[in-house]
């Protein structure tokens, strides 16, 4: 397990530093996860831990039911829904939920999906509901993103207040959709500015 944990670890250390390059996230808020090839653990980034400065040494691994097996330190607090999606789908290797600004300002209006008004959006997000808002750690908030996740279409969401949820094969995959979801809100709200829909 210890190789298979170090090129987990490598990945996402990498994808982490991008998620914040990108301002999907600032300071410590934000969590990424992945699941470890060949094992059972799901590794996801410590609490009140920037994205920036996850090292691989700083990482927790998890069994699906969220006891910890690897590492010190205290989860993510949205530990419950990451570990719910990949119970739920066993297609999503990695997960991103970022504090994107374009996602929650969008989230904050009057939409039950995100409009996807580009070509690439349609056909790579399919569809991204806008979820009620529920509060971080809560039953709530776990039930609600992991019932949208139950639609195997469902590769992103929107969380009302609490920025965006992607979820991909990869976690570079799921890093990616995460700023299609970013940029596609980015455009959607312009679009309204001007007075579009």
């Amino acid at each position: 397990m210890e190789e298979a944990w170090l090129r987990a670890a490598e990945e996402f250390a990498r994808v982490s530093r991008r998620v914040w390059e990108r301002g999907l996230v600032a300071g410590s808020g934000g969590n990424i996860s992945l699941r470890v090839p060949g094992t059972a653990l799901v590794m996801i980034k410590p609490s009140g831990m920037a994205a920036l400065d996850c090292a691989p040494e700083d990482l927790i691994g998890l069994d699906l039911d969220g006891r910890v097996a690897v590492g010190k330190g205290k989860p993510s607090k949205d530990t419950n829904f990451h570990l719910g999606i990949y119970r739920t789908r066993p297609d999503v290797q990695g997960i991103v939920h970022a504090h994107a600004p374009w996602a929650i300002a969008l989230g904050l209006l009057d939409y039950a999906e995100l409009p996807l008004l580009t070509t690439q959006a349609e056909v790579k997000l399919r569809r991204v509901p806008v979820l009620p808002f529920a509060p971080s750690e809560s039953d709530e908030l776990e039930a609600l993103v992991v019932g949208a996740y139950g639609d195997p279409d469902v590769v992103a969401v929107l969380l009302a207040r609490h920025g965006l949820v992607a979820a991909g094969p990869t976690l570079a995959a799921a890093e990616q959709i995460a700023e299609l979801v970013e940029e596609t809100a980015q455009i959607a709200l312009l679009v309204r500015l001007a007075g579009g829909r």
